[in-house]
């Protein structure tokens, strides 16, 4: 249904939510905001990032030890290859065609080729790195390094580490505004997140929020950022320019990853433990509805592709 629907011209917007428990991953139509159809995968997928160019899916699985990629459209497994020791977070860079995974028991970042995932380089981190995020231009690569309570930044062209930002405690999803000006980062441990400027390499405000944050969207058309808070099962809604929360969001039981959809002016939350995502009115900031996915949604890493 859904490559048949792609090949006559109409791009449904899906979102990629991977499901731990159930080694699967529900792609979801969000012109329905139903589970068109379910991947099957490695084992624990965790991590998510999809290639907008070349229509991509990639997933980290984390007891596998591998990176596996799909087509989106016929949702037919390209290839999967080793990554390293406890793969988990992950970004692309569609424009340059790399898919970049952290290492969480490595402490490093490996680079692979978006097509074959032929090893394309290597870079040293922290301690345990986890959520990484690419700049648009493809040149600073963000590594949160969760025990070391530092974002590190490296120069992808010269493989140099330009900066190593102190954080909150225990920094794990971090997010970079489109125009590549700013960084946002969920610090578990201290509760807050760090809102980062990326020219001087260093941290422009810290905002607490609910217990234990984990990942960040940002809304670029409000200045927004959706916040998913673990333990209290909420969303918090920042708004960026009082740099204070505006509204707290009940949604499913331990939300993880999170994504934006600007053209559908929704976000999405996946939820660990109500196997589920829940839908948020990016404008209203109400809920708008939840979707059944699989057993333990997680979905860390941009996952949503239209």
């Amino acid at each position: 249904m859904i490559a048949a629907l792609h090949a006559v011209g109409r791009t449904i917007p899906l979102a990629f939510i991977t499901n731990q428990g159930a080694d699967t991953v529900s792609v979801v139509d969000l012109s329905t905001n139903a589970v068109a159809q379910t991947v099957r995968v490695e084992k624990d997928p965790a991590g998510v990032a999809v290639d907008w160019r070349r229509r991509l899916v990639f997933v980290t699985n984390s007891t596998a030890g591998t990176l596996t990629s799909f087509d989106a459209d016929s949702l037919k497994t390209n290839t999967s290859r080793p990554a390293g020791n406890g793969p988990l977070g992950l970004t692309v860079d569609a424009r340059r065609g790399r898919v970049y995974v952290a290492e969480w028991h490595g402490d490093a970042v490996a680079a692979y080729d978006a097509v074959t995932l032929a090893p394309r380089g290597r870079y040293k981190t922290g301690r345990a790195p986890s959520g990484i995020a690419i700049s648009p231009d493809g040149r600073l690569l963000l590594v949160a390094n969760r025990d070391d309570d530092e974002v590190q930044v490296i120069d992808t062209t010269s493989s140099l580490t330009l900066a190593r930002i102190s954080v909150g405690k225990a920094p794990f999803g971090v997010t970079i505004s489109l125009d590549g000006q700013r960084a946002f980062c969920a610090n578990v441990q201290s509760h807050d997140i760090s809102v980062l400027d990326l020219v001087g390499m260093r941290v422009l405000a810290t905002l607490p929020v609910g217990h234990m944050p984990y990942a960040i969207a940002h809304d670029i058309q409000r200045e927004h950022l959706f916040v998913t808070n673990q333990e209290d099962g909420t969303v918090s809604v920042v708004d960026l320019e009082e740099n204070a929360v505006l509204k707290t969001l009940t949604v499913g039981d331990y939300p993880e990853g999170i994504d934006i959809s600007q053209g559908l002016r929704r976000v999405y939350v996946a939820n660990w433990f109500s196997n589920s995502v829940t839908v948020i009115d990016a404008d209203t900031l109400e809920v708008a509805g939840e979707i059944a996915t699989g057993d333990g949604s997680r979905a860390f890493g941009r996952f949503i592709l239209e």
